[in-house]
C-alpha cells in the first residue's frame, strides 16, 4: 500500500508541474504575441 501511495504522489507532483508549465508557455505565448502585434501596428 505504500508503494501504491507513493506512486501516486510522485504522479500528482509531476502532473502538477507539467501543468504549471503548461500555464508558464502559455503566458509566455500571450505575451509575445502582443508585444509582435504591437510592433507591427507602429
Amino acid at each position: 500500500m505504500d508503494k501504491g501511495l507513493t506512486v501516486v504522489i510522485g504522479m500528482t507532483i509531476s502532473y502538477l508541474f507539467s501543468l504549471a508549465g503548461l500555464i508558464f508557455a502559455w503566458s509566455f505565448y500571450v505575451k509575445n504575441r502582443k508585444v509582435q502585434s504591437e510592433g507591427r501596428k507602429k
